[in-house]
């Protein structure tokens, strides 16, 4: 019994889980040095948080706990908030199609009377023909009409008529054409005119009236996608529906490593055509098709919901989980800038970049964005490296076959316009993405700030925090389009956040300005404030900065790159920020947790959209006692502006990096083995002394057969012995 024990569980697992084998491509890494240590998985030296000043909690002495962040994408799921407060979710797969109003049978009379002197008898007999007769591709099957005379309602009337004469049968157009009236020698040629005809052709088989038919010039519909880009997606359907990129809109970026449903719009394309579209995008599924006038921004939208599963929690630790939890949904925490913000490199954070541009060292950004780094994508390091050896530009660029990437455009500009052309090459890269670099440095200065700011004075309220002076912007007011879980990395795929435009106007600026006042004593007294109403203001030249101490923080950390605020207006209006305002602490709204039983890295513990609208089920939890592993699930809303991994870091009071969180899913997975092998070799110690006794019995039960032998064989060896001393008596008798 304890030898099968033993044996199930030690199949369990071959091996720590594979993060390589996620969805994604593992890179290989390769080295000309001496082989590396194979038993630990090789580390990029990627940015940390302290790195980028978050170092601070809204509670320290809370516990913290271990809990594994993204071990699989669908362990991390978004939908997007709507500006009317629902959250989105792909459940309706139906396809509108183009319905054509029903016209009252009289009114299509009385404008058949109306147009008589245009289109009479004969026409009407022809277009009649031309209805029934058989598509030939050879033959020209059209009916020609000169409508000039009649105004565009009344042309309208005559596509009315034959859209609900011949239901589909016919398809209508109106085509213009310049005319000009011949001079005479009085005189001159007049102005032209514009002769318009109203051609009837007769569709091809499978096609009818293409004219836009449906209620809205926007298409509207959700994308649901798994591990995909939000821009990747835009790019595609734009690319399959003959469209530019920026004719795919939709409200927020959302994280590639997840399983995310966002709205989508689309100007004049069918839904169908829509659906054909997003099939060629593996794990995209586009669903809720509806329509509007206008089109979708960024920023129309609340938030997020967020549904986590945070993988090897301790059991052991499910009442300091239980006190972390609602230590957050009292307290709240810090809205910092996430590492997302700042790149992926700790060698070459995105805001030393930001530093470079604003103050005019294009040389510096570019070199900085062409830089060799660790983190790279495996292909990209050695075309960084021989750029920055040879400089040159153009036989750097035809190695980068893809336009998405940032470097890719650098490359191109400083080719076309010369290796030393540096303020032209760097407008190659779109404004919104090379934006990024000076928003990256507003972000870290406000990182610090606020670290500093919960340091110095805590939670409390201070004279001078500045508020909002009424309900606070919307993202699109505030000009600020942050969007959660911001893809890092420098291709433009990554960086597809849209940037806060410069202010220009006086006017403008002091409206701005406006926006917030400073908190007094008597404000402070009233309780009418709390600190989640405190803003803080991320750097500009059109910004109001604390009342107290906190501004004179702002200028020495500006004074640090040997900036100012007015430096902040650059000279460049494509570099020029104008600041924004910032909450300092963020509360989860409808914050809901409860724990999940697993057995395998490959479980699946959320639903997704998709998976519940098509009722696939998920991995069914086992029984406590069956049970390897212990995960908490958690659902919470934000606003737009914040990060997830802001509030999970607040909960595990630890790095939420990615490097961190790989390190600790290879020790949960090492030590489970460990303790695997641990159990294996007790139940294996336990197997051996049970086969021991077993052998010990069997020892001693051949010793009683040896010993019940030997006692059978003695009386069978004294026979002859009393038979032989017979004889002798005998003998001896014989002879007296």
């Amino acid at each position: 019994m304890g030898k099968d024990r033993g044996r199930g569980r030690h199949h369990k697992f071959n091996g720590p889980y594979n993060m390589g084998r996620r969805g994604q491509r593992k890179d290989r890494f390769q080295s000309n040095g001496p082989q590396r240590n194979r038993s630990t998985p090789y580390q990029k030296i990627t940015l940390r948080e302290d790195q980028v000043a978050i170092t601070e909690f809204t509670n320290p002495e809370a516990p913290g706990f271990t809990g594994i962040l993204k071990s699989r994408f669908s362990d991390f799921h978004v939908n997007e908030i709507n500006t009317q407060g629902k959250v989105l979710e792909l459940n309706d797969l139906n396809v509108p199609k183009v319905v054509i109003q029903p016209v009252d049978p009289q009114d299509l009379e009385k404008w058949k009377k109306e147009l008589e002197g245009v289109i009479g008898a004969d026409i009407w007999q022809e277009i009649a023909n031309l209805a029934e007769s058989k598509y030939d591709a050879t033959a020209e099957q059209k009916v020609e009409i000169d409508v000039s005379s009649l105004d565009k309602e009344k042309r309208t009337q005559v596509h009315q008529l034959v859209k609900q004469l011949y239901k589909g049968k016919l398809v209508s157009t109106t085509i213009g054409q310049q005319q000009v009236k011949p001079s005479t020698e009085e005189k001159p040629p007049e102005a032209a005119e514009e002769k318009k005809t109203i051609r009837i052709l007769k569709p091809k088989p499978g096609r009818g009236d293409n004219r836009w038919s449906f209620p809205g010039e926007y298409v509207t519909f959700l994308v649901h996608k798994s591990n995909m880009d939000t821009v990747e997606v835009a790019s595609t359907l734009a690319s399959k529906l003959n469209l530019r990129p920026s004719q795919v809109n939709y409200c927020g970026t959302k994280d590639k490593r997840a399983k995310t449903t966002q709205n989508f719009s689309i100007k004049r394309r069918s839904p169908d055509s829509i659906l054909a579209a997003s099939r060629s995008l593996r794990d995209v599924h586009v669903g809720n098709f509806g329509f509007r006038s206008t089109t979708l921004k960024l920023g129309d939208l609340q938030g997020n919901r967020f549904r986590i599963a945070l993988r090897h929690v301790a059991r052991e630790r499910r009442a300091d989980i239980e006190k972390s939890l609602e230590s957050v949904k009292e307290r709240g925490f810090i809205n910092y800038y996430g590492l997302q913000r700042f790149g992926n490199s700790a060698s070459v954070p995105t805001y030393e970049i930001g530093v470079a541009l604003l103050k005019c060292n294009y040389k510096l950004a570019c070199e900085l964005i062409l830089k060799p780094r660790d983190t790279d994508v495996e292909f990209l390091r050695p075309i960084r490296e021989e750029w920055w050896t040879n400089r040159n530009s153009a036989a750097a660029a035809a190695k980068i076959h893809s336009d998405k990437f940032i470097e890719k455009k650098l490359l191109d500009g400083l080719a076309r316009f010369g290796e030393s052309d540096y303020a032209p090459a760097l407008r190659q890269i779109p404004r919104n993405m090379l934006m990024l670099y000076p928003h990256a440095y507003q972000s870290f200065i406000f990182n610090r700030i606020a670290s500093k700011r919960i340091k110095e004075f805590g939670l409390k309220l201070i004279p001078g925090d500045l508020v909002y002076v009424e309900d606070p912007p919307t993202p699109q007011q505030e000009k600020e389009e942050v969007n959660e879980e911001e893809p890092s990395g420098e291709s433009t795929d990554d960086l597809s956040e849209s940037a806060p435009d410069a202010v220009e106007e006086d006017e403008e600026e002091s409206i701005f300005k406006r926006k917030v006042r400073p908190l007094t004593e008597e404000d402070i007294a009233s309780g009418q404030f709390k600190i989640t109403d405190v803003v803080l203001p991320l750097p500009g030249h059109d910004i109001t900065y604390p009342g107290n101490q906190c501004r004179e923080w702002y200028e020495e950390m500006l004074a640090e790159e040997a900036l100012t605020s007015e430096m902040l207006k650059h000279k460049d209006k494509t570099y020029s920020l104008g600041g924004a305002y910032r909450k300092l602490i963020i509360q989860p709204n409808d914050l809901k947790w409860s724990f999940r039983r697993y057995n395998t890295p490959e479980d699946t513990l959320i639903a997704s959209d998709w998976e519940r609208l098509r009722n696939i089920p998920i991995t069914k939890e086992p029984e406590e006692e069956e049970a390897e592993f212990l995960a908490l699930l958690l659902e919470f809303s934000l606003p737009t502006a914040a990060y997830a991994t802001m509030f999970l870091r607040e909960l595990f009071k630890k790095d939420t990096s990615t490097a961190i969180q790989m390190h600790l899913e290879y020790e949960a997975m090492t030590n489970k083995k460990k303790e695997l092998l641990k159990e294996e070799k007790e139940v294996l110690k336990e197997v051996l002394k049970e086969e021991k006794d077993v052998l010990k019995e069997e020892e001693e039960l051949l010793k009683e057969k040896k010993e019940a032998l030997k006692e059978e064989k003695e009386p069978e060896e004294e026979e002859p012995v009393e038979k032989m001393r017979k004889v002798e008596e005998e003998e001896v008798a014989q002879t007296n």
